[in-house]
């Protein structure tokens, strides 16, 4: 069966640019961190993961203008996700982070002395079961307006948590 390349080039040109902000600093990290391909594996894993934690926030924002609110709700977890792995990287200076995270490795690692991170916890675990459920009945559980409520506290936990990673990485 032959493959219609002009339907997927053509598809391919006209998606979303996910263009990582930070693609030309490689170079510049990379040279940073010659002596050391430790930490610029380590250094480049945190950006991995915060990118991909900016591309499932993107995802989420354009299937929630779907009315696609159980795929939103799925993106809006892994965006979370993807940006405790991050931070987890940072504190713990590992290039593989779990898979899955408990609320007992989450609550150490978005908690800090200078801002508690019970809220941040909780509002993860919420996100984590709520769209992990798989009879998902939109007209009972949540409203569209709760979901685009939903959909805001992610994105300000993940510009909250994003700060804390600009600490150790430059990210634009």
């Amino acid at each position: 069966m032959a493959r219609n390349w002009s339907i997927i080039e053509a598809h391919c040109n006209h998606q979303v640019d996910f263009t990582p902000r930070f693609q030309g600093s490689y170079d510049s990290i990379q040279s940073e961190f010659k002596h050391n391909p430790d930490d610029y594996r380590l250094h480049n894993t945190m950006l991995d993961y915060h990118q991909h934690s900016t591309y499932h926030i993107k995802l989420a924002n354009i299937m929630h203008s779907h009315n696609q609110f159980q795929a939103c709700l799925i993106l809006c977890d892994w965006a979370l996700a993807s940006m405790v792995k991050a931070i987890y990287i940072q504190k713990y200076h590992v290039v593989h982070p779990p898979k899955e995270l408990t609320m007992n490795e989450i609550l150490p690692i978005v908690h800090t002395n200078t801002e508690p991170g019970l809220d941040i916890a909780l509002f993860i675990g919420t996100i984590q079961h709520i769209s992990s459920i798989e009879e998902f009945n939109q007209n009972r559980a949540l409203q569209p307006n709760n979901i685009e409520k939903l959909l805001q506290r992610t994105e300000e936990i993940l510009e909250e948590l994003e700060n804390r990673l600009k600490n150790d990485i430059e990210l634009k």
